[in-house]
């Protein structure tokens, strides 16, 4: 077969492209199958029929088809991506060129015409430049990390979160599609593959499969990745964009927050039945006082009523803890020099520790002043002091550290992603033990009421829980971080006083 009808088949029978020449006035010379899938031309409709007419009515007004045609003649080409019309009047978006064809002499003899329908992946690159900051908002949120991957090369392209939400650093990550199989669970991998390839060779515009995939630190987490699936108008994959979701971290924050809505439930218990509780025992307490007064020195009834006292004086001090959980003490904020009343409750602290506990103290100078209630802030360092003691039966260290720290919203969502933490100016106390540490099951239930795992008799399990509620009632946020046989670290943040606030100004994103 001659070359010349081995290119003139190639190009009648292109159909993902429109090819046809143009003569030196602007008429078109030929047709081909591109041409009427992408124009909706008849070979008959469309021989003949001046190039101009596949342009908009407003390129046409404004001489677009004609200045195209003169450009390509003076230059050798022009570059054409606009808005064309079909034969039915709907219009797409082409890309593509017009190229000079010349005789002998130089002598300009026609134009060659190549273009192809752009018209979804415009829409595409359009929805990405319009959402691009919703994005990156939203999966910042969401722990997530946006990839592209182009369907015709099999490259993917990482394009935010990697290095925040799997610790992947930017020149770690490579475009070829094998990175990410690589990091697929074993047991997870052929199943997301065989998905993955159903998906895009049917007909499907989204693909979405639940795996575990490796993180930098080499563990797996559980993942949820879906994307939506671009194709041609002819139903060919050209691309897909995806988001990568750490599940893990996202169930620990749900978590987190039924632990908050259980803590508060549980507040609103066990303050209503302390408020009674409390009531009754103040009378026993009185009536009691009372019928002491009335017995002689010597009397052995007094020895009784002595027991009946002390009883219910540590009855009144549990209800005081449970009103202390349930954020109903009567408080009395002061402005206060966290340093200060540390200093002040050492001397207190250091008899109750025992000789076996070393006290440690690293205040930080120049802190600003806080609003709290004097008293049920040192009661929360007493009760996190005695855990501490209680967690070294043996001995060990307890460290009292202050610090200063400014949180954004970026900081928050880093450090206290699980928490209902606000961005803000705080004075952070931390209380940390040398002792046993804690299991992640007794993490997870430390600050409930009634919550111990100390043997029967040796306590209710109400400290924690009192503290709790008094650093939340002196709008504080309380934390704790331990491992078994590693100690326990209890972090308090208390916002600092308005007028402080506006005397210490830290500079980036999160100071301590």
């Amino acid at each position: 077969m001659p070359d010349d009808t081995l290119l003139r088949a190639l190009v009648e029978q292109s159909r993902d492209h429109a090819i046809f020449l143009i003569d030196p006035e602007g008429r078109n010379l030929t047709w081909g199958i591109g041409v009427e899938r992408l124009l909706g031309y008849t070979r008959e409709e469309f021989v003949g029929r001046h190039t101009r007419e596949i342009f908009t009515a407003e390129d046409r007004a404004a001489g677009i088809p004609e200045r195209e045609l003169a450009f390509a003649a003076s230059q050798g080409a022009a570059s054409d991506e606009r808005w064309l019309e079909r034969k039915d009047g709907t219009r797409f978006w082409a890309s593509g060129m017009t190229y000079r064809l010349q005789g002998p002499g130089g002598r300009v003899t026609g134009f060659a015409k190549i273009f192809r329908d752009l018209t979804i992946e415009r829409e595409f690159e359009q929805d990405l430049r319009n959402h691009a900051e919703r994005y990156r908002l939203a999966t910042r949120a969401a722990d997530e990390a946006l990839w592209d991957r182009d369907l015709n090369t099999d490259s993917v392209t990482w394009t935010d979160g990697f290095e925040e939400v799997f610790g992947y650093r930017s020149d770690e990550l490579s475009k070829d599609v094998r990175w990410w199989e690589q990091r697929i669970h074993p047991e997870d991998r052929a199943r997301v593959k065989q998905s993955l390839q159903r998906a895009i060779g049917g007909i499907a515009e989204r693909w979405e499969e639940e795996y575990r995939f490796r993180r930098r630190d080499g563990e797996y987490v559980k993942v949820s990745d879906r994307a939506r699936i671009m194709r041609s108008t002819d139903g060919i994959p050209l691309r897909m964009l995806g988001a990568l979701a750490n599940l893990s971290r996202q169930r620990r924050t749900e978590d987190a927050l039924r632990q908050s809505q259980q803590l508060e439930a549980l507040g609103r218990l066990a303050g209503g039945v302390a408020h009674d509780l409390n009531n009754m025992l103040m009378a026993i307490i009185g009536y009691t006082e009372s019928l002491a007064r009335g017995f002689p020195a010597h009397d052995a009834r007094r020895r009784d009523t002595a027991e009946v006292l002390a009883a219910a004086r540590r009855s009144a001090d549990l209800t005081r803890k449970l009103l202390a959980f349930a954020q109903r003490e009567v408080t009395r904020p002061v402005r206060l020099d966290v340093n200060d009343l540390i200093a002040t409750a050492t001397s207190r602290l250091r008899p109750l520790l025992g000789p076996g506990v070393e006290l440690r103290l690293q205040l930080s100078s120049g802190l600003p002043q806080v609003d709290a209630d004097a008293g049920q802030l040192e009661q929360v360092l007493t009760d996190l002091a005695l855990n501490g003691r209680d967690a070294m039966p043996g001995g060990g260290r307890l460290t009292i550290v202050t610090s200063e720290r400014r949180l954004d919203e970026e900081a928050v969502r880093q450090r206290y992603a699980a928490t209902d933490v606000q961005a803000g100016h705080y004075v952070v106390i931390s209380v940390e033990d040398s002792g046993q540490g804690m299991s992640p099951e007794v993490l997870e239930h430390v600050f409930e009421p009634f919550f111990t795992t100390r043997p029967f008799g040796k306590g209710v399990g109400l400290g924690l829980a009192a503290v709790y509620g008094s650093v939340r009632q002196n709008n504080g946020y309380i934390s704790v971080s331990s491992e078994q046989g590693k100690g326990a670290r209890f972090e308090i943040l208390l916002p600092v006083a308005a007028v402080a606030a506006d005397r210490h100004v830290v500079s980036g994103r999160e100071s301590s």
